[in-house]
């Protein structure tokens, strides 16, 4: 019996109000994760579109998706509506979108303009996870990844935005589902889904000894995103974990060898 209640104890310490994201304020908010855009000479980002209401219901009226564009540091810097078109996908692309006088990288969002009754009726939202793929040094072939979380919601008509990431009361670690090969680059992407500055600590540490070799301290403000160099040397491979107040500090990670592109969440 007590050692039934200090494992409860246990557990709530890690688990009492410290969901992984919030739930938005109103109940027909759309909801998009913070997808990570590139712009520069060597990168170029689009984004796959689909009427997601169209799944659940026939609509004559037209629909459309408002985008919304912020820089690395999470300030909010364009706005652009595009319409759907039903039961169609529409490559998008986003450094045009964005353009060339915003920096390298930042996050953009996708809200649609109805969230179908029967989601509503559920409890439940309609949210833009979907895909967003990358070009580097024009090669013929993109790398594409899916989104990650629930991480902003438009709250209001005039465009009010909520984050909706999860904090916890202790600092956490989340280990890299992915090993770190040598002469490999790797770059990190690390979004702040929260409406606080977050600080990680990104830690490598060697396969073959278990021993930390290097750390980055990392400060992210609310809604930014940094992107954190990690190129393996020959000292072997290498384990990466991030400690965190977030509740789960996933990161976006593209792997280049040789120019060739990968991108996937660690």
């Amino acid at each position: 019996m007590i050692a039934k209640k200090i494992q409860r104890i246990r557990r709530a310490v890690w688990t009492w109000q410290q969901p992984l994201t919030h739930l938005p304020s109103l109940s027909d908010a759309p909801i998009s994760d913070l997808f990570v855009w590139r712009s520069s000479p060597e990168w170029q980002t689009f984004f796959e579109l689909i009427d997601i209401s169209s799944l659940f219901e026939d609509d004559s009226l037209p629909q459309h998706v408002t985008f919304v564009f912020f820089d690395g540091s999470g300030h909010r810097i364009s706005e652009r509506k595009a319409d759907l078109q039903a039961s169609c996908r529409q490559t998008l692309d986003i450094s045009s979108m964005v353009g060339r006088a915003q920096g390298e990288t930042g996050t953009f969002a996708v809200f649609h303009s109805k969230t179908p009754g029967g989601i509503t009726k559920l409890g439940s939202f309609l949210a833009e996870r979907g895909y967003v793929s990358y070009c580097y040094r024009d090669a013929p072939l993109r790398a594409y990844v899916h989104g990650n979380f629930d991480a902003v919601a438009q709250v209001g008509a005039d465009g009010q935005l909520q984050l909706l990431g999860g904090t916890s009361f202790l600092r956490r670690q989340y280990s890299l589902q992915h090993e770190l090969q040598p002469d490999v680059v790797y770059e990190l992407g690390l979004v702040n889904p929260t409406t606080t500055a977050q600080r990680y600590a990104c830690k490598l540490i060697s396969v073959l000894t278990g021993n930390v070799t290097r750390v980055k301290m990392v400060n992210v403000p609310s809604g930014g995103i940094q992107l954190v160099a990690f190129p393996v040397d020959d000292a072997g491979s290498m384990r990466l974990v991030i400690e965190s107040r977030l509740v789960m500090a996933r990161p976006l990670v593209f792997r280049i060898q040789n120019l060739k592109l990968d991108v996937f969440h660690g």
